[in-house]
């Protein structure tokens, strides 16, 4: 129903996910910003004018808060709006929850499908919340049940909090960045540990240390796993981006980082047992 307290909260919603994508986040909403809410609305061109023109009353080329609500709150724009903010919060809701899960188990330390004190801290820490009071004030106000820890629901909660979200998710990126490095390094050590290998084998015809492979000592990589060899040929095609004819190192990384490749690579890999890959924990 387009209750007033529904039309505020659709217009805040819409207004703070447009505010910014069009230059800095200000209090007003500019026509940039505007217009990508015309194409989630699959407006055309003429039509978005036409919004605009009725949105800026004051013809200050900005929409203020003010004005974007009673857009808003027109009969025949309040079903699109409202449709269009709730896609936005069942959105936010799933991340949040995605966030939640990920935080959870990077900090269940003992795989006990639950939260202490200690491991909570360790997210007040990463949070900037260094004051023990206030860590223990948060940790009271999310053991809602106080038997002394926190179940992924009660944790869910505290995540999606309005003070919370913002910080949670800054920590969540920095770990999944963290993560995505530590991958890259495995892949490079792998990568660069079967390059070594094959660049120059012996049991490849016309094979020597070049510091690139040839096709042949790609198919030999093949033929290690039974692929068929037009498969392989094909490959070979596919990762050499420059077509030169041979793979340099920067190819083949990207070819042991396919997600289809790369659990094949390692398992050869280990076989080889490259003391790097090794060292590395790679298996």
């Amino acid at each position: 129903p387009r209750t007033e307290g529904a039309v505020i909260s659709v217009a805040a919603t819409l207004f703070n996910f447009l505010n910014g994508k069009g230059g800095a986040k200000t209090d007003f909403l500019n026509w940039m910003e505007f217009s990508r809410l015309c194409q989630y609305a699959r407006a055309d061109a003429q039509t978005a004018q036409k919004l605009w023109a009725a949105a800026d009353k004051d013809q200050s080329g900005t929409l203020s808060k003010k004005e974007f609500a009673q857009f808003c709150n027109i009969p025949a724009i309040w079903p699109t709006v409202w449709r269009i903010s709730d896609q936005l919060r069942r959105n936010e809701f799933k991340l949040q929850m995605q966030v939640a899960e990920r935080l959870f188990i990077y900090l269940d330390k003992n795989l006990d499908k639950k939260l202490d004190m200690a491991e909570f801290s360790k997210l007040c820490k990463g949070a900037g919340v260094c004051n023990v009071k206030k860590a223990q004030k948060l940790w009271v106000e999310s053991d809602t049940d106080q038997n002394g820890s926190l179940t992924i629901h009660e944790f869910f909660h505290f995540v999606r909090r309005k003070g919370n979200w913002k910080v949670c998710l800054k920590i969540h990126e920095g770990l999944k960045t963290l993560a995505e490095q530590k991958t890259k390094d495995k892949v490079r050590i792998v990568s660069t540990a079967l390059f070594n290998y094959l660049d120059g084998h012996k049991k490849v015809k016309g094979s020597r240390k070049d510091n690139v492979l040839t096709p042949n000592e790609f198919l030999y990589l093949c033929d290690q796993v039974n692929t068929d060899r037009k498969v392989a040929e094909r490959y070979f095609r596919a990762v050499d981006k420059d077509g030169t004819g041979s793979l340099d190192r920067e190819e083949f990384f990207y070819f042991c980082a396919n997600d289809q490749i790369w659990r094949v690579v390692v398992n050869i890999v280990n076989k080889l047992e490259d003391p790097s890959v090794k060292a590395a924990g790679i298996y």
